[in-house]
């Protein structure tokens, strides 16, 4: 994605459907990262969960203006903190006494579940990785896809092996969440927090670039970006995930296979093709 850069932008620019499907993977997820800060900010009571949310609407519609300086330095500051905290709250409840302690039926469901996950983050992530590509060396992409997926699988294989040993979370909203009493609780609610907000400011980027060719209007195209989302989220962030996730996986999949492996297979064929022009 990071190597796509450009060519991947310009595909997206001049192709409706590529552009519809982003745009309604957006409005999904964004509604869905919108919803999970409501659930998230209890901890701050009734005023601090208000004043939470104010500073993450405000901090929306800077994005749709400023774009990507915000969103690193952000992530800078948050990332690792969320890391941290996973590890110091997550490592002492691993435990692999009752990991493979449910049917088969939801082993081969947790596959498919996966594939529709792994799809709907990636083509979300695909417009922002675009942009933030073409400023690198091929070395520095290199660097940074090898850091960051070795980073993203050791988190996600800790997360989940907690979960999988506690298959009775699974029937919660937050299944994660639901593991957790006392102080740890709210330590979670806090990664949750900064895990919806940095997913959330990285979307309301890419929805703002995305309806960029339909809205000219940068005031109509920030509101529409931040407070449609905004509204959607308060059908609930369970709800959300249940109807609206399955929908957006299927249509990232085929934003991925639009932006990055057409353009691909098209190259590779040219290839071969005048290769073989070559050796006639």
């Amino acid at each position: 994605m990071f190597n796509a850069g450009e060519k991947a932008l310009n595909r997206l620019n001049k192709s409706k459907f590529s552009t519809f499907f982003n745009i309604t993977i957006c409005f999904t997820l964004s509604s869905a990262m919108f919803a999970g800060c409501f659930e998230s900010v209890s901890f701050a009571g009734n005023i601090g969960g208000f004043l939470i949310m104010a500073v993450v609407v405000a901090i929306c519609f800077y994005i749709t203006k400023h774009g990507l300086g915000v969103l690193e330095k952000i992530n800078v500051i948050l990332v690792p903190i969320m890391i941290a905290i996973i590890i110091i709250c997550e490592s002492p409840m691993l435990s692999f006494k009752n990991f493979l302690d449910y049917s088969s039926s939801i082993k081969y469901a947790g596959i498919f579940y996966a594939i529709f996950y792994v799809l709907l983050n990636a083509s979300n992530s695909s417009v922002l990785l675009a942009h933030l590509g073409g400023g690198l060396t091929k070395r520095q992409k290199a660097r940074v896809s090898f850091c960051s997926a070795l980073v993203l699988c050791l988190i996600l294989l800790l997360t989940n092996s907690v979960l999988l040993s506690n298959a009775h979370a699974f029937n919660e909203d937050m299944p994660l969440l639901s593991l957790f009493t006392g102080s740890k609780r709210i330590l979670m609610q806090i990664v949750i927090l900064f895990g919806c907000i940095t997913t959330l400011f990285s979307l309301v980027f890419t929805l703002s670039r995305s309806l960029g060719g339909l809205i000219k209007s940068e005031g109509v195209r920030s509101i529409i970006t931040v407070v449609t989302p905004f509204a959607i989220s308060f059908v609930g962030f369970g709800s959300i995930v249940a109807y609206f996730y399955p929908i957006s996986s299927v249509l990232g999949g085929a934003l991925l296979i639009d932006l990055f492996l057409l353009p691909f297979f098209k190259q590779a064929y040219k290839t071969i093709h005048s290769r073989r022009k070559q050796a006639k």
